[in-house]
């Protein structure tokens, strides 16, 4: 009888000591943080808010944790985070609705800017109208939203793309080819076109002329928005609360983005764009029948990937772009 009770308060002991032990393991679990979420970035000054947020502490102090990865080839960022290197990446729409069909689970929760000059159609200093294009090479990224801006070009004056050769080129190639004359003409932006105007290059059409068809989006994974919500709101946070710090402060902003490139303060600028804070947003993020609603520039880009063969279906754009983050913001 001893011996029974002797067994029956240790295996009650045991029972208790497991239960806690598997209690403890579960919240061990349940309080396990986050990783960081990693998004990629090139150099185009309207995703600089990133470098700011980052710099200044504005994610840590909205309570999400982010490791902003910076890339130097544009189109690497775009195939890294299709292949899901990236949680977020920042993408232009036009580029957007290039990587749409192997990439459908992408969302749109913000516009970071829309170009305004920072895109442009560079040429050879002989080069003194569109219609001197006519037989010439001309470089752009073919089935990007560049092409769509070199065939506006090409449409208004009088011509199309039947009239010169288009020629597959990253935005990065064109000043060295313009100078070594392999192109006549190439697509780019900043800091390219810079660097080709430095050279002996003029601009010849540029996104002024065309407003609201160039717009730069944060874009996140549908599964990031539903299992990480609050850190994707949080985000929204910081990113406009360092847009609004650039845009008070544009010379302490521009030194910490000198800073990250090892470049001079004044070679950081937002000439050629209009950066987007929260109240521009809602605008855009709104339906609307011109490109100042988002909505009607990707379904433009859409057409027009499905016209050119870059799309087989249209996607749902009401699907594609998540405004509530941006709603959502007090």
């Amino acid at each position: 009888m001893k011996f029974r009770l002797i067994r029956f308060v240790f295996l009650f002991l045991l029972s208790i000591l497991l239960v806690t032990a598997c209690n403890g393991t579960k919240t061990l679990t349940s309080h396990r943080e986050s990783p960081p979420l990693r998004v990629a970035y090139i150099q185009w000054s309207g995703f600089f808010p990133m470098i700011i947020a980052q710099e200044k502490g504005f994610f840590t102090e909205q309570g999400v944790k982010v490791e902003p990865v910076y890339v130097e080839n544009y189109i690497t960022s775009l195939s890294d985070f299709s292949a899901g290197k990236y949680d977020g990446v920042t993408i232009s729409v036009g580029s957007l609705m290039s990587i749409i069909g192997k990439t459908p689970d992408a969302r749109v929760v913000l516009v970071t800017d829309q170009s305004a000059g920072g895109d442009a159609v560079v040429v050879q200093p002989n080069i003194q109208n569109v219609a001197d294009l006519k037989g010439k090479r001309i470089g752009t990224k073919i089935g990007d939203f560049g092409e769509l801006l070199v065939i506006t070009m090409l449409e208004r004056n009088g011509l199309t793309t039947d009239d010169v050769t288009l020629v597959n080129t990253e935005a990065e190639a064109i000043p060295a080819r313009l100078q070594a004359g392999d192109l006549q003409a190439g697509q780019t932006w900043d800091p390219y076109i810079s660097e080709a105007v430095k050279a002996g290059a003029k601009v010849l059409f540029s996104t002024k002329e065309t407003p609201g068809l160039i717009p730069g989006v944060m874009v996140f994974r549908n599964n990031i928005l539903i299992n990480r919500p609050n850190d994707i709101q949080a985000f929204t946070r910081a990113w406009f609360q360092a847009v609004d710090y650039w845009k008070a402060n544009p010379e302490k902003g521009n030194a910490l983005i000198a800073k990250k490139f090892n470049i001079k303060p004044k070679e950081v600028s937002l000439d050629g764009l209009d950066l987007f804070s929260r109240q521009d947003n809602l605008k855009a993020l709104t339906l609307g029948t011109t490109t100042e609603s988002l909505h009607y520039t990707a379904k433009l880009y859409a057409d027009y990937y499905i016209r050119t063969g870059g799309l087989s279906t249209a996607p749902d754009i009401q699907k594609l772009i998540d405004p509530s983050f941006v709603q959502q913001l007090k």
